[in-house]
């Protein structure tokens, strides 16, 4: 589950890097699969989780302290519980919030702007559930807004992970670490060879992903490799081979249509 944790990990971190909007997320495997404990196991001041919200709510979200780049969804099927209308609404916010950013709203009791409207969110949903909503999410550019992690667990992590259950060894819980991160946004440099190198396997993604033309996943892509540089450290951070590695491992699980096994 490691590369699940470097991911979650990374998409955090796309928030303090200077020259890219956050990343945002869907964290799709099926139940039991580990996806609210591993998106909650990086707790910091850059993150607010959340197990239900509106699009309102989204609003009120978005006038909250600037240290906060993401919001973890727990779970995307109370999102989309709701009316029909209230999940349009949702829907339209998260798409604004992860794009543009949202800049004011219009109440009958006037106009309230937003000064960083713009964040990313990390939610958690089943394969099942990006089914029912892929249709709307396409006709609304939802789908291209998100980045879409889908794993499973292999046969043999699921022998390891039952023989955890059976030791006890799951019940010695260990206690979230804080993720630490740059208190500022930090430049990354980012060299013109690699820059190549990633829009190509942005392309390459997004052909596969459906009609998309690759402009969405090639800034996701930028802002992934300049967020995993700062794993290394702020100062002087640069994309290395390292990072354009993430890159390749992590393309291999990007899909909306299958959960493939670690």
């Amino acid at each position: 589950m490691n590369l699940v944790h470097e991911i979650v990990k990374t998409v955090i971190l796309s928030g303090r890097v200077i020259q890219d909007a956050p990343v945002s997320m869907l964290l799709i495997a099926a139940p039991e699969r580990g996806k609210t404990s591993i998106a909650l196991a990086q707790p910091c001041k850059a993150v607010f989780a959340l197990t239900d919200v509106t699009g309102k709510g989204i609003q009120l979200l978005c006038q909250q302290s600037k240290e906060i780049t993401h919001f973890v969804i727990n779970d995307m099927v109370a999102v989309m519980s709701h009316r029909a209308t209230v999940n349009h609404f949702t829907l339209s916010m998260l798409n604004a919030m992860t794009e543009e950013g949202i800049q004011a709203v219009a109440y009958p009791s006037g106009i309230q702007g937003f000064q960083n409207g713009k964040r990313g969110i990390i939610a958690c949903l089943t394969l099942d559930l990006v089914r029912d909503g892929r249709c709307w999410w396409n006709k609304t550019g939802f789908a291209t807004r998100m980045l879409p992690f889908a794993y499973e667990h292999s046969t043999e992590l699921q022998v390891k992970i039952k023989a955890a259950i059976v030791s006890g060894q799951y019940e010695r819980k260990r206690e979230a670490q804080e993720l630490l991160i740059p208190e500022q946004p930090v430049h990354v440099n980012l060299s013109r060879d690699f820059a190549l190198k990633i829009q190509r396997l942005a392309d390459y993604k997004s052909n596969q992903l459906g009609k998309e033309i690759g402009y969405r996943r090639g800034k996701q892509f930028r802002s992934l490799a300049r967020a995993h540089a700062l794993m290394r450290g702020t100062k002087k951070a640069v994309v290395k081979t390292p990072d354009f590695a993430f890159l390749e491992r992590i393309s291999e699980y990007i899909s909306f249509t299958e959960c493939r096994p670690l």
